[in-house]
């Protein structure tokens, strides 16, 4: 591969107003570890909030075999709440977590009070993918999926 290109996705953040419900999620839940935490910290990038020294905390999750996930919980001031985005609004994200047992892993997420988007689907195309999505904290679209997905090979 050349040089100058991205060569994957490091990293997926989100920004939220509680960061031991994240945790109460996403680690104790769903299984993923913390490999970062700094909390009440002064936000490095300056320009990002349009506020100097604004403090926050920043924790770093990890998930076997995928993408780390970055969650920030601005402190002082404290972030804007905003309506969540529908999945076809211009700028509207989620995130995708492999897990082994899908219907296991909904009833999970449904204990601790999030409710599934929609009914957990089988791709006509793809036999064995099964899908489904939630609102996180915040609203936050998070996909979850099972199954194996083949990509075919890039040419370079």
């Amino acid at each position: 591969m050349e040089k100058g290109y991205a060569k994957g996705v490091f990293q997926v953040g989100i920004m939220v107003s509680d960061i031991d419900e994240c945790i109460r999620l996403f680690c104790d839940t769903l299984g993923m570890k913390v490999v970062f935490d700094a909390r009440n910290q002064i936000q490095p990038a300056q320009g990002l909030s349009g506020v100097e020294k604004q403090v926050m905390n920043c924790l770093m999750l990890h998930g076997e075999g995928g993408v780390d996930l970055e969650i920030h919980q601005y402190i002082d001031p404290p972030a804007k709440p905003c309506p969540p985005m529908n999945h076809n609004d211009l700028g509207s994200m989620h995130f995708m977590l492999r897990v082994d047992d899908i219907q296991a892993v909904a009833q999970k997420v449904q204990a601790l009070g999030y409710e599934l988007m929609n009914p957990i689907v089988e791709s006509a195309h793809i036999p064995g993918f099964k899908f489904t999505y939630f609102r996180g904290p915040e609203g936050v679209m998070v996909e979850l999926h099972e199954g194996e997905v083949k990509m075919p090979k890039r040419e370079e």
